[in-house]
């Protein structure tokens, strides 16, 4: 296999997809603050800014983005879905409503997952949530829904590497959903109301796009 083409359609392909590219650098840039807040302020400032709590505050607009400045690893695996899912999601809905999906599916896990510790009784700090796997988790279900619908459709996928992208997606997506057992168990270690609510969104969007609009997209 020649690799020269295929790097040059890498190219290609990630020059049609700037504002997935910009998420994923706005992403970085967030975890680096986080980073650098936690470092020099303490963790109460962290919290302040970075965390979104039953409580008004500036974390609201920042835990979509936020990753828990400890663990780099989720930082990589979210820019690293977030530019398959989301970039094929920019191709075939635009730039506006990606950048829509985005702000809402971040706010919406965000309350829901906030909502699930008051439910329980938490409070405070102890109430609080971050992160951007909602907002990619959205993407990743969205991707999938829609390659099916247009496979129904068509009998053929929107390109060679799709099959390939529903069945990761599928994947990343189902663990989402047995996240409800550990849940269930008490034993859950991650946001588990808000990444359901992301997949939740991701599916009810894909399945709410008319036909015409699933023929007509593309990778």
């Amino acid at each position: 296999m020649d690799e020269a083409p295929a790097l040059s359609r890498g190219r290609r392909w990630l020059r049609t997809v700037p504002t997935t590219l910009a998420l994923c650098g706005l992403f970085v840039f967030v975890f680096a603050a986080e980073w650098y807040v936690w470092e020099r302020f303490g963790y109460a400032a962290f919290v302040a800014l970075f965390v979104a709590t039953p409580e008004p505050s500036v974390g609201w607009l920042l835990a979509p983005l936020a990753h828990l400045p400890t663990d780099p690893r989720h930082l990589v695996s979210s820019v690293v879905q977030l530019l398959l899912f989301g970039g094929v999601v920019e191709r075939r809905l635009g730039r506006r409503r990606f950048l829509a999906l985005a702000a809402v599916s971040g706010l919406v896990t965000t309350g829901a997952q906030v909502a699930w510790y008051v439910a329980l009784g938490a409070s405070g700090r102890v109430a609080g949530t971050l992160g951007a796997s909602g907002v990619v988790l959205a993407m990743t279900a969205l991707v999938v829904v829609d390659s099916v619908r247009y496979r129904v459709a068509i009998g053929d996928w929107h390109g060679e590497f799709t099959p390939l992208w529903v069945f990761f997606g599928a994947v990343i997506a189902g663990q989402a959903v047995f996240g409800l057992l550990a849940l269930a168990a008490g034993s859950a270690q991650v946001g588990v109301v808000g990444h359901l609510t992301g997949v939740v969104i991701g599916l009810g969007v894909g399945l709410a796009r008319p036909t015409s609009a699933v023929l007509l997209s593309g990778d």
